[in-house]
């Protein structure tokens, strides 16, 4: 779920979306060419606070690209957020370190502030898109790690250890997270069905994602809500 945009741009700081066009990037991009000035001269953690911001403003690109309105759709840290308080339900069997899933929900997604919401369809292609992404965070700990190298090692290492799946924990939130998308998406289809949403919105096809859960928790809450999307339209589910 991700755009062809990044929220940051020098010429607009705190102007209506902050959107920087791709094409008139450089091909080696860097998170510094797309900040601000009056941000990047801020002094830290006041920098990195603002950045933050970016996360609030970005609607989540996928919803807005499949008709959903700009004024109900979510945006990144809506995401995140609901993620991270899903973390506190990992299960304990497992000794799961919830908190941990709660610190990786809450960055896994960080770099968006600043590299923007990429879909797997945009042309700039998923290994640049990485790669900006890991600049990003690599760049945002780097700039903490002066004021707190506690919490620059621990935004790195929540980071890494969703993107590369090395950990219980990163495992986890990474089920959470199509977990989340698919809760949306079932909220967004009832909206559809209560006229909050035009008529025209048909995101079925974003339940594909359901076949990627693999814990047996989110199975189980994936299921629920699968009933629950049942009973409400009236139709089961075909996608």
């Amino acid at each position: 779920m991700i755009s062809s945009t990044s929220p940051l741009s020098a010429s607009s700081v705190d102007n209506a979306n902050g959107i920087t066009d791709l094409e008139s990037m450089t091909p080696l991009w860097t998170p510094e060419a797309v900040i601000p000035p009056e941000i990047l001269k801020l002094p830290v953690p006041l920098s990195f606070f603002r950045i933050l911001r970016y996360l609030k403003m970005q609607r989540r690109t996928g919803w807005l690209n499949h008709g959903i309105r700009v004024e109900t759709a979510e945006s990144i840290a809506d995401h995140m957020y609901r993620m991270a308080v899903m973390c506190l339900l990992a299960p304990t069997e497992e000794k799961l370190d919830s908190r941990k899933c709660a610190m990786i929900a809450l960055v896994h997604d960080l770099a968006e502030a600043v590299v923007g919401d990429l879909t797997p369809m945009d042309p700039l292609g998923a290994e640049e898109k990485h790669r900006r992404e890991r600049e990003t965070i690599l760049y945002l700990a780097n700039q903490l790690r002066p004021v707190n190298p506690s919490a620059s090692a621990e935004l790195t290492a929540c980071y890494f250890e969703y993107e590369e799946q090395t950990t219980p924990e990163g495992r986890f939130v990474k089920d959470l997270d199509k977990f989340e998308f698919l809760l949306q998406t079932a909220e967004y289809e009832m909206d559809v069905k209560a006229r909050i949403e035009s008529k025209d919105v048909d995101i079925k096809s974003f339940w594909y994602a359901k076949e990627k859960i693999t814990h047996p928790l989110v199975k189980e809450w994936t299921n629920q809500l699968i009933d629950e999307r049942t009973q409400v339209l009236g139709e089961k589910l075909h996608y």
